[in-house]
């Protein structure tokens, strides 16, 4: 690896970064349910949010205390941040109860539990391409796409599982230090339970030599979820999944929430226009087709990865909350996304990649900018919520959405989501209009202009342009000298 290589690397690594902390996508069960976990720990040492539970849905219940029905890893990594943050404005006097307190700490959380380790993902890889010859051109394309011009990049901006288990999972698979290997598939499945298969399929992506240190590493993070879920649930192999709010469960079903997989599910959860992992980014569409060149260079590794995202779309479309609730192209696929890259790196037909690549980025910039995070009744969210309010504003009172009232509130060109972090239901607690729902989510040009205020993206365009180019003439240099 060369100097110049590091440098992409690096470069990567900032300008995804910057793009995905430009961002904040504001509150919604999923993250305040986690950001309760947080605070929890934080400020009363437990792991029951009975002080928050009025903030979230996506409870549990175990020995007459609320808990979130999330893998707690992602809030055990978020308290480690927001410990100080704490303590500082405690000792300042400041109310952590205070809304637009809990919107910067979120953030500010996000931006080291989510942002962070989601930067890594392009960074590593255009090292594994590196390594296996792949032209720096073309492998610093594929890392940029990937975190740019996918999923990655509007769900980098909430406070939630699916891109930091994403960068584990890719870690996981790509690194050459067992050990780590192991440690990090599973943190992964203490943060995300469906990363549980991956745990166990990367154990022979390397050498049966290197099994037991795999094995090794991986047992502080599982001792830890165990140990979570006998103190939380009474029992160490016992979920929060299984002891959730029964509204989210189906009687007589397995774990309370699979059912048999059907067609239309897998049709609505791949392409549809309503939940669609592919449909949100035609991108990974084309990275579908270099399996069979990728099984060729790499079978067990290959094949490891082909089954661990095989498990993750069985699972979604035998799951009775597949929708994922509010949210754009199939969240629950998300942590995957990385995988596909690898499977990117091997296509041919680059022309036809850049094209669907420019797509995909369309689609999911305008999510990131506007609400990655739209009502679960809309049938459209790219046609009928997203775009028009992007382009207007506003999006047709006609489109169905909860509250059927949100079509006047949730107005503006960006950041639209008004829901803050203390509340469950939006304007629950703030007022249409309060300071607290107009900043529950923002972009940071919005400082400069105001919530909703289009021009707000300027700064971000100028940043992808000049990191891009930079990017690129590197690359093209690293490509002269090899």
């Amino acid at each position: 690896m060369n100097v110049t290589d590091r440098r992409i690397a690096e470069w990567l690594f900032l300008l995804t970064f910057a793009v995905y902390a430009y961002f904040f996508a504001g509150g919604g069960w999923n993250q305040n349910a986690t950001f309760d976990l947080t605070r929890a720990i934080v400020e009363r040492h437990t792991f029951a949010i009975d002080a928050y539970a009025g903030n979230t849905g996506d409870v549990s219940f175990g020995r007459g205390h609320v808990y979130a029905n999330k893998a707690p890893a992602l809030a055990w990594l978020a308290a480690i941040p927001y410990a100080p943050l704490y303590a500082l404005e405690k000792s300042r006097g400041a109310d952590p109860g205070n809304a637009q307190l809990l919107t910067i700490n979120a953030y500010l959380c996000s931006l080291v539990c989510v942002a962070l380790p989601g930067a890594c993902i392009p960074a590593m890889l255009f090292f594994y391409a590196r390594r296996r010859g792949f032209d720096p051109r073309w492998s610093a394309f594929v890392a940029l796409a990937i975190a740019l011009a996918t999923q990655l990049l509007p769900y980098a901006t909430i406070l939630m599982v699916a891109v930091p288990s994403a960068a584990l999972l890719l870690f996981a698979l790509t690194t050459r230090r067992r050990a780590l290997a192991g440690f990090a598939a599973a943190l992964a499945v203490a943060m995300n339970y469906l990363c549980a298969p991956a745990l166990l399929l990367f154990a022979f992506a390397g050498p049966r030599k290197t099994w037991l240190r795999y094995v090794a590493g991986a047992l502080a993070p599982l001792a830890a979820l165990l140990a979570y879920q006998r103190i939380c649930f009474g029992g160490f192999f016992t979920t929060s999944v299984e002891v959730t709010d029964p509204r989210f469960l189906t009687h007589g079903a397995p774990l309370g929430v699979m059912q048999r997989p059907s067609l239309a599910v897998l049709y609505a959860i791949t392409l549809s226009p309503y939940r669609g992992f592919l449909f949100f980014a035609p991108l990974l569409v084309i990275a579908l087709f270099g399996f069979l060149a990728w099984w060729r260079r790499e079978r067990i590794v290959c094949a490891a990865a082909t089954a661990v995202i095989a498990l993750f779309v069985i699972f979604n479309a035998s799951f009775n909350g597949w929708d994922g609730g509010f949210g754009i192209g199939g969240r629950y696929l998300v942590p995957f996304i990385p995988l596909l890259g690898i499977a990117l790196l091997h296509v041919r037909w680059r022309a036809v990649a850049v094209i669907a690549a420019a797509i995909s980025f369309a689609i999911n910039f305008a999510a990131v900018a506007v609400d990655p995070q739209p009502s679960g009744s809309i049938p459209r969210p790219l046609t009928q919520y997203l775009a028009p309010l992007l382009l207007h504003g506003r999006f047709a009172p006609a489109v169905p959405i909860t509250p059927p009232w949100s079509a006047a509130t949730f107005t503006g060109h960006t950041s639209v989501n008004r829901m803050a972090l203390d509340e469950a239901v939006v304007f629950s607690r703030h007022s249409p209009g309060s300071e607290a729902s107009e900043w529950a989510s923002f972009n940071l040009g919005e400082l400069a202009t105001e919530p909703g205020d289009a021009r707000s993206l300027i700064p971000v365009v100028l940043i992808m342009l000049a990191g891009g180019f930079v990017i690129a003439r590197l690359a093209t240099k690293s490509a002269r000298a090899t």
